[in-house]
């Protein structure tokens, strides 16, 4: 990937000296949906920047079309929340980056400063516990990406401050009800299945459908956010159940649709981590066997150059 802008040369606009901890407003002021012309003279209204975003919902590729990360923003924000294993690329950080921005600019909960836009980094903070913010500028580079990532801090110096970005409400579920799972089991798949690869189509459906049941009973589902919507991740044991705080064979995404929760794929159980780190304040409140799954992956924290891309 191409860089649109120096990293280490993005102006710190919004930095400040000033020894203040900022204090989140309850509610985005009125203000926060009405942009000041940019820079180069162009008014940018709240429904142009929602549609700045471009690809699946909550997506890294998304992300990317909205705005260039220089690898040196993502780095820094890395450094300063609490350490953890963001995996290859930061890719998690990124997702976590792809919800929140996204919602935060849906809900105008963002503000103004001069041609910036300030937003919470989500709700990450510092590991002292002082929120993290980050600044958005006018890419004036090229027409790729129409926003830059070009600050990142604690002490924004806007006259007024962003609250955090609801992640809405989870459908309530009665886990006793119908699941249907519409995975393909078709003889091109049977293998990726350990114990019931030879079996039947008909068997392999009752062995994931029992797997689930018995995950979700047991309070293993864990909550995420997708471009459907709200839903969860359930772990699939297949080969052994003895030890719930170690990788599942798979994690199958659930959708609550019409009273019924309904499964259509497998998935490796590292790729549920990202969205489900995305919509918790920190990863300690995820599941043990999701956290074993993503660190048995897990191979390297150096950030990429992030602005375009398929993710």
């Amino acid at each position: 990937m191409t860089d649109s802008v120096n990293p280490d040369s993005a102006p710190d606009v919004l930095a400040s000296d000033a020894p203040h901890t900022p204090t989140h407003p309850s509610h985005p002021s009125h203000a926060a949906r009405s942009a000041p012309p940019a820079s180069n003279g162009v008014h940018v209204t709240h429904d142009e920047l929602i549609g700045a975003f471009d690809g699946e919902v909550f997506s890294v590729q998304s992300l990317f079309r909205f705005c260039f990360i220089p690898s040196g923003r993502l780095k820094l924000l890395r450094t300063s929340t609490a350490d953890e294993g963001w995996g290859t690329g930061q890719f998690a950080l990124l997702k976590y980056l792809a919800v929140h921005l996204r919602l935060a600019i849906e809900q105008g909960r963002y503000v103004w400063n001069g041609n910036q836009i300030v937003l919470t980094a989500g709700r990450l903070a510092s590991p002292t516990g002082v929120p993290l913010y980050v600044g958005l500028v006018p890419n004036q580079a090229n027409d790729t990406n129409p926003w830059v990532l070009n600050w990142v801090g604690e002490r924004p110096s806007s006259a007024t401050l962003p609250a955090s970005p609801e992640l809405g409400d989870w459908p309530a579920h009665d886990w006793a009800r119908e699941l249907v799972v519409a995975c393909d089991f078709s003889s091109s798949r049977r293998t990726l299945l350990p114990e019931v690869g030879d079996a039947s189509c008909t068997a392999q459906n009752a062995a994931v459908t029992g797997a689930i049941h018995w995950a979700i009973h047991r309070g293993l589902a864990v909550r995420q956010l997708h471009a459907g919507g709200h839903g969860y991740f359930a772990p699939v044991y297949l080969r052994s159940r003895d030890d719930l705080t170690k990788a599942p064979d798979f994690a199958a995404p659930l959708l609550v649709q019409d009273e019924r929760l309904i499964a259509r794929t497998l998935l490796s159980p590292d790729a549920a981590y990202a969205p489900a780190r995305a919509i918790v304040e920190r990863r300690e409140q995820l599941p043990a066997w999701l956290l074993d799954a993503w660190d048995g992956t897990t191979t390297s924290d150096e950030p990429c150059e992030s602005g375009a891309g398929n993710r």
